[in-house]
């Protein structure tokens, strides 16, 4: 699995990144807009706190683990998500959770991000990404350039 961050997602690549989050963000829209101010804070709140859990993960692993394996990286990487959207189906953890996926892949897809979508937000603030692989969309995006290369 080619996870260099350098290489650009080619098209496909991009437009189902894009696509996976627009779907995502259209499943939370409807419940931020049928919740209370209080309900949709919370919700905002746990999406938050996975953009501050990520952002010091992010620091972690290009601070002090550069050379873990990408793919385990990645699961590493995507099991906090998976455990909060899971332990919080229904809720307003999940919908916290998808609401930073959604947007996770909408920024990856506008920046042409490769690797770990989850990471992507903090790579925006600290200009650095991880080599981290994507278990979704970097099987892709190898497909891709081995057909277009």
């Amino acid at each position: 699995m080619d996870s260099n961050p350098q290489s650009k997602p080619l098209p496909v690549g991009r437009l189902l990144r894009l696509a996976l989050g627009i779907y995502f963000l259209f499943e939370v829209i409807p419940v931020y807009r049928d919740v209370e101010l209080e309900g949709a804070l919370i919700r905002l709140g746990w999406a938050l706190g996975l953009v501050l859990f990520y952002s010091g993960l992010h620091f972690i692993i290009l601070r002090f683990a550069p050379k873990i394996n990408p793919v385990l990286g990645a699961f590493l990487a995507f099991g906090p998500f998976l455990a909060v959207y899971l332990l919080g189906y229904g809720g307003p953890a999940a919908t916290g959770a998808l609401t930073f996926l959604s947007i996770s892949l909408l920024l990856a897809a506008i920046r042409g991000d490769s690797g770990c979508e989850v990471m992507t937000i903090p790579a925006v603030f600290t200009g650095r990404h991880t080599h981290l692989a994507c278990l979704l969309f970097s099987p892709i995006d190898w497909c891709e350039r081995n057909v277009h290369s």
